[in-house]
């Protein structure tokens, strides 16, 4: 079974679809520095990364300093090219480690909606045979610029990196798609306020909450599985 360190940054922001689909596959091992638990040094004895999302901006890192720390832990892994999955602020901290700019974007992008994948996406090991366009759930007002060397998988209107992959093994998706129902009602109340300055009801997230969050279940066991199968 893979032994993957998963970096989580905010209570509310788990694994969520990806530690249900991937039950049995691996022993994911929660690194927690909002609650104290120092960013390892190395990836020595592990099988891959997962870094989840957060409310932070990977270019104030005054204001979380272990983001500096997990900056380093990444570079370390873009270098050995290590299995690794950046979701929303992880995409944006894997690009930053790459030494592409991030910054804020065009406007929030928030609630359900679809990214369109890209011609490599159909060559890739994690998208293809996902279908295009590809239900996603959007929390994000920053974005970055695509990595040097980065291959382009996913696109929107008003975010034209919506995912990449750098060299064979790390992945970056600005976009979720490991939101449970559960997980959509908690994000609907705690980031009320920054939903709402998207300029969508909070509420609204939870119409047809089922059907879009399960619709969601079958790219994240998609991407999940061979996720793990990498390196």
């Amino acid at each position: 079974m893979r032994k993957v360190m998963v970096i989580q940054h905010i209570g509310c922001e788990p694994l969520g679809l990806f530690a249900e689909e991937a039950a049995g596959l691996a022993e994911f091992r929660y690194v927690r520095p909002f609650e104290g638990e120092p960013i390892p040094d190395s990836l020595a004895g592990w099988d891959g990364l997962i870094i989840l999302g957060g409310p932070m901006a990977v270019y104030k890192p005054d204001e979380n300093l272990y983001l500096s720390d997990e900056l380093r832990l990444i570079a370390g892994a873009i270098k050995e090219d290590f299995p690794l999955l950046g979701i929303c602020l992880g995409s944006q901290l894997i690009a930053a480690a790459s030494g592409a700019a991030v910054y804020p974007g065009p406007q929030r992008e928030a609630g359900w909606g679809e990214v369109v994948l890209t011609e490599a996406a159909g060559k890739d090991p994690l998208f293809a045979g996902l279908p295009s366009p590809l239900p996603v759930f959007q929390l994000h007002g920053d974005t970055f610029d695509l990595p040097a060397g980065a291959v382009r998988l996913a696109t929107s209107d008003f975010y034209a990196n919506q995912a990449f992959r750098l060299g064979n093994n790390i992945y970056g998706l600005q976009f979720h798609v490991e939101v449970t129902s559960g997980l959509v009602k908690e994000w609907a109340g705690f980031y009320e306020d920054y939903i709402a300055g998207a300029g969508i009801s909070p509420n609204s997230l939870l119409e047809d909450l089922t059907p879009r969050s399960e619709s969601l279940r079958p790219v994240a066991s998609w991407m999940i599985t061979r996720f793990l199968r990498l390196g």
